[in-house]
């Protein structure tokens, strides 16, 4: 659309020009979001970045416990490690189910004696602090449909969200008693 420079513009070529224009900025801020959409999905990170996700990773891996739950030996599926220890536990129920219990031996055993070979031990993970925290949460929750705060107008919470001593003595029991029902003794822990 060149023009001689001594000549004036008519309303209908300028209204064309603004058109192209506008076409070809739509066209370019197209392409700039393309552009910017592959490089979120190539996710450059930053060394920055990334050693954050690392440090992040290491401290999930360091608060599950992992070795320590399932020994040294183990192999451990970063991507489902809940998943390696249902493989685990399937696989010892599998052994014990495969295996019989030899005809004279009795389930009962002294204290602090190590279960034979073909004994399947149940092994029970609790977390007293996600527990608590769920707890706490569930109050929080009351009181927020209520329209309050624990704080607000002098209202204070009708129970206290931290577990007390006789909830921990009354799990207590129901795990012995789970136990005594699986016919497996308490670890000492």
């Amino acid at each position: 659309l060149a023009e001689a420079p001594g000549t004036r513009e008519t309303p209908q070529q300028r209204y064309q020009r603004l058109q192209h224009e506008v076409q070809e900025l739509l066209r370019q801020v197209e392409q700039a979001q393309s552009t910017v959409k592959e490089a979120a999905a190539e996710e450059e990170l930053t060394p920055m970045a990334l050693a954050r996700q690392v440090e992040g990773l290491k401290q999930q891996l360091l608060c599950s416990h992992l070795e320590q739950l399932l020994g040294p030996t183990a192999t451990i599926d970063l991507a489902d490690p809940d998943g390696a220890l249902a493989k685990r536990l399937l696989q010892q129920l599998e052994v014990a189910k495969c295996s019989k219990a030899a005809p004279g031996k009795g389930p009962g055993k002294a204290p602090g004696t190590k279960p034979p070979g073909d004994a399947v031990t149940l092994e029970l993970y609790w977390r007293p602090e996600q527990e608590q925290f769920a707890q706490a949460a569930k109050v929080r929750r009351g009181w927020g449909a209520l329209g309050l705060t624990p704080r607000e107008g002098g209202v204070t919470p009708a129970c206290d969200l931290t577990p007390s001593p006789p909830d921990r003595g009354a799990r207590e029991k129901r795990l012995a008693q789970l136990e005594a029902t699986v016919r497996c003794e308490p670890d000492s822990q």
